[in-house]
This record gives structure tokens, C-alpha cells and sequence, in this order.
């Protein structure tokens, strides 16, 4: 069967022939045409063709969603060929266009506040300005909630302008406070928690944003929040790599690019 699949693989254009390596670093079983075009950083209409190519040539087995998959053998002959073919970086950069994709298609919907919407298009210093505003709203109603809300929103506005010390300083206590409420608010706490993480990534400082991260997804797990999930293995990832673990690094990719395909099957 292997000697098979080499001969349908020799007649391949060289395109799908990447596309079939390339595939070989998907952590799933499976996957969709724009998937397929995130990871081969192609349009996704030429990632149509390339995998119906595929699929012609037995190489990949199309499912009744229109998933396509690498039958056991094939996916170990992909393997192969792309470490011999494809640098580690190259296959690197494939998994995190492909992680970029997923996080668009997992991604929340948009925010109704002007600081948040704000926040989320990263105009980070203008954010800051109306969340200090909210902030101040919130702690003169003396709505304990919302004031964490607001503190926490404003960190993240600071975090972006690169005034680190100034949101660590807003960040300390709020997990404890998120917990400390009479109704305990875990799925904000493991948010504190997160943004901690990456302040201190940002002053590269990754042993202690691993600890942070950590904590949060302990708190997502048992919240079963996948898509935060998925999103603290990717700063794992990058913690991994300021510290030269490459292991790691590739470990919490895979990890993530699993979650976040799990996500996208999951919605309509």
C-alpha cells in the first residue's frame, strides 16, 4: 500500500504535493478547505482543487461534510515527507497560520461599549482613556463587580500601550477579588489571571507568565471554556519559545490548534 501512495504522490503537481506535506501537521483528523488554505497559505478555492487532487489520487479521503483526511499510511508518508522537505520553520508557520485562522473563526463577538470596542481594535491608548473613564463610573457606583470589570478591561487597554508596571499594579489582587465575590466569578478570575500572564510575557518574563497562564486554564478547564483554553496554550507557546524550550513550544501548538479546530466544528 505505501509503495501506492508514493507513485500517486511522484505524479502530483507540486503545489498539492506541499498541501500533502503540509498536512501532515494538522493535530486533527481532518479538516475543511479553509483550514486547508490557512495552513498552505493559499486562497481557499485553490485549496478546493488542491485537496479534490488529492483525493483523486487516493492521497486524502473526502468525508460527506466535505472534510478531507489522510488515511493512516498516507498521513505517515506526509510525515515523513515534510521533515525532509519542509524546514521546522516552514512547518512552523504553516501551524500558526493555521492557528490564526481557527482563533478568527472561534473568535467572540464584538463588544457594545465604546472603551471595549476600542479595546478589542487594539486602539490601545484611546481604550485606556475611556475605561479609566468607566472605571471611575463603576467604583463611584459602588458597584463591586462592575469595578472589577472595569479595572480589569483597563489593564488590558495598558497592556497594549506597553505600560506594564501600571496594569501588573491594577491586576495584583483582582483574581483573589474576582473569587472573593459573594457570587465567586471564576470565568473573570481565569481572565485576571491570563492578563497577568501576559504583562509579565511582555516584560519577557515567561516563567512567570507560565504560572499565570497555568492557573487560568486549570479555571477554564473545569469552566469548560475551550476557546480560552486553546488561547492560554498558545501564550504557553510563546513562553515556551522566550525560553528556548522548543519542545514545549511545539507541544502547546499542537495542543492548541486541536482546541481551536474541536471549537470550529462545533459551530453551525
Amino acid at each position: 500500500m505505501r509503495a501506492n501512495f508514493e507513485d500517486s504522490l511522484r505524479d502530483l503537481p507540486p503545489a498539492a504535493a506541499r498541501l500533502f506535506r503540509l498536512l501532515a501537521v494538522l493535530p486533527g483528523d481532518d479538516v475543511g478547505p479553509a483550514a486547508a488554505a490557512a495552513l498552505a497559505d493559499v486562497p481557499e478555492d485553490e485549496a478546493r482543487t488542491l485537496l479534490a487532487a488529492l483525493a483523486d489520487r487516493g492521497l486524502a479521503a473526502e468525508s460527506a461534510d466535505g472534510r478531507y483526511g489522510l488515511p493512516g499510511p498516507a498521513r505517515a508518508l506526509a510525515r515523513e515527507r515534510a521533515e525532509r522537505d519542509e524546514t521546522e520553520a516552514g512547518r512552523e508557520a504553516a501551524l500558526r497560520r493555521l492557528l490564526d485562522h481557527l482563533l478568527t473563526v472561534a473568535g467572540e463577538g464584538g463588544l457594545h461599549t465604546d472603551g471595549l470596542a476600542l479595546l478589542e481594535r487594539e486602539r490601545w491608548s484611546e481604550a485606556a482613556d475611556e475605561l479609566a473613564e468607566r472605571l471611575d463610573a463603576a467604583e463611584h457606583d459602588d458597584d463591586p463587580h462592575a469595578a472589577l470589570l472595569a479595572r480589569l478591561d483597563l489593564a488590558r487597554a495598558l497592556i497594549g500601550t506597553g505600560d506594564l508596571d501600571r496594569a501588573i499594579d491594577l491586576l495584583g489582587l483582582l483574581p483573589d477579588e474576582f473569587a472573593a465575590l459573594p457570587e465567586p466569578d471564576q470565568y473573570n478570575r481565569a481572565r485576571a489571571l491570563s492578563s497577568l500572564g501576559e504583562a509579565y510575557l511582555r516584560a519577557r518574563r515567561p516563567v512567570a507568565a507560565t504560572n499565570f497562564f497555568g492557573q487560568a486554564l486549570e479555571i477554564l478547564r473545569k469552566e469548560d471554556v475551550v476557546d480560552l483554553q486553546a488561547e492560554m496554550f498558545v501564550h504557553l507557546a510563546e513562553a515556551a519559545r522566550q525560553r528556548g524550550d522548543h519542545v514545549a513550544e511545539s507541544a502547546a501548538l499542537d495542543r492548541a490548534a486541536e482546541l481551536y479546530e474541536r471549537v470550529a466544528a462545533q459551530r453551525p
